[in-house]
């Protein structure tokens, strides 16, 4: 008994520094998250994954003095579907007809071209054809613009208490689209209760299998992502009116495309955690990819790039576009062809004498540097060196029209973003 009253002081006087080494608990823990998921089966935000992972850890080592880990977690990146808008609507050749059909105007050809103000016409629709919509509604409009050859772009505008003001507001536009006609129907069965029928669909036929099989065998040589808006006739009760599906061609099959649903990738992450003698916090989250797709504002923040740095490569046709990048922020995207860089915007002669492959060769370095230094700086907030940013951008002309995405790593020790992939047609 005595020994135990006095085994402290004898402690302190026999050993030096014993209260100076106090015993600790130190974790080091690799191993799979055995905690509670939430609903979906992965987490698609850190806040619930720390605490989660928290949790899972401190029930593990209540008596944990200091530590770290590294917990095997699964978890979704998400990319976000295009924000739609409260109205979308895709003007008819009707439509184009009432604006005027002289010389001029959008009805002669029924579209638009680079003579004609849009704006000026579409604020004009908006008003007349959604004239009791309330002050703050969207309507996005798809209209054809005619620039050498025949495409669908959008516009959206916001009725405001003054009128008409166009807004930013990224809308999904088909690579293609095709109205079926008789034959089409036809070709699909003209028995009862199939399409050629009455050429039309109705609630007891499957239009989704219908019109993936059609298009496959309507665009055999389609490419892989293609996308495609086909308009159909179909019956109701209330009778025969046309509708509107999307499909999305994967390399062997159509099938039916919401570009507005958000898209979510799981995959096995290492979420490392250090604990700070109180709370376990998540230091990072390495692995996966997040997907950015350029904005409007991503061409301008380029071309504004050029218009202070590099001036001489401002297009001396247009000013919305310039060829040291080669964006254009009218359509917008990446002018890529070939003869144009090298017979009207080869400056200094830079270009003379180099292939074609030397010249997109520039082209694709130009625009890594751009992505790595202006854009994703500005579009993302917290880099993390643990992710990949797969990066797409629209092109025009060069190695093929099309979208193409180039990944970046963030190097935390030099602070910037480095290329680490050629281009990827998507």
């Amino acid at each position: 008994m005595l020994l135990l009253l006095v085994g402290c002081d004898y402690n302190d006087k026999y050993f030096d520094g014993y209260d100076d080494n106090p015993v600790t608990e130190t974790v080091r823990y690799e191993g799979d998250f055995t905690g509670k998921y939430p609903s979906e089966g992965y987490f698609a935000d850190k806040d619930a994954l720390q605490a989660a992972v928290s949790s899972m850890l401190s029930e593990m080592y209540p008596y944990c003095d200091k530590g770290s880990a590294k917990v095997n977690v699964l978890f979704g990146d998400i990319t976000k579907g295009f924000q739609k808008a409260d109205v979308s609507y895709t003007l008819t050749n009707e439509d184009y007809d009432a604006m005027g059909e002289g010389d001029g105007q959008p009805g002669k050809y029924n579209n638009f071209d680079s003579k004609m103000d849009v704006d000026v016409y579409l604020k004009a629709f908006c008003a007349e054809k959604y004239a009791d919509l309330t002050v703050g509604k969207t309507v996005c409009i798809t209209y054809k613009y005619f620039s050498g050859s025949v495409s669908n772009l959008t516009k959206t505008y916001e009725k405001t208490a003054s009128g008409w003001n166009e807004i930013e507001l990224a809308a999904f536009v088909a690579d293609s689209d095709y109205t079926l006609v008789a034959d089409d129907y036809d070709s699909m069965g003209t028995a009862s209760g199939q399409p050629g029928r009455y050429d039309n669909f109705d609630s007891n036929m499957d239009v989704d299998f219908y019109l993936g099989v059609f298009l496959k065998q309507k665009f055999p040589y389609t490419k892989t992502e293609s996308t495609c808006a086909v308009t159909y006739q179909y019956y109701s009760s209330g009778g025969t009116a046309p509708r509107i599906s999307l499909y999305k061609f994967d390399g062997t099959n159509w099938t039916a495309y919401d570009p507005y649903e958000d898209i979510v990738e799981v995959s096995t992450k290492v979420a490392e955690m250090a604990y700070n003698g109180t709370t376990w916090t998540l230091s990072r989250l390495v692995g996966g990819t997040m997907k950015i797709t350029f904005e409007k504002s991503d061409y301008e923040a380029l071309l504004d790039w050029v218009f202070a740095n590099k001036p001489e490569y401002k297009s001396t046709k247009y000013d919305n576009e310039e060829f040291y990048f080669g964006v254009s922020t009218y359509y917008p995207n990446v002018n890529n062809v070939y003869s144009t860089w090298k017979n009207t915007y080869n400056i200094n002669d830079e270009y003379t004498g180099k292939t074609d492959a030397e010249l997109q060769a520039i082209m694709d370095e130009r625009l890594a540097w751009g992505i790595a230094e202006i854009v994703l700086p500005r579009r993302i907030t917290t880099p993390d060196t643990g992710l990949s940013y797969a990066v797409t951008y629209t092109v025009y002309g060069g190695r093929g029209s099309g979208n193409y995405a180039m990944s970046f790593m963030y190097n935390g020790g030099t602070g910037k973003y480095e290329n680490v992939s050629e281009p990827v047609a998507q």
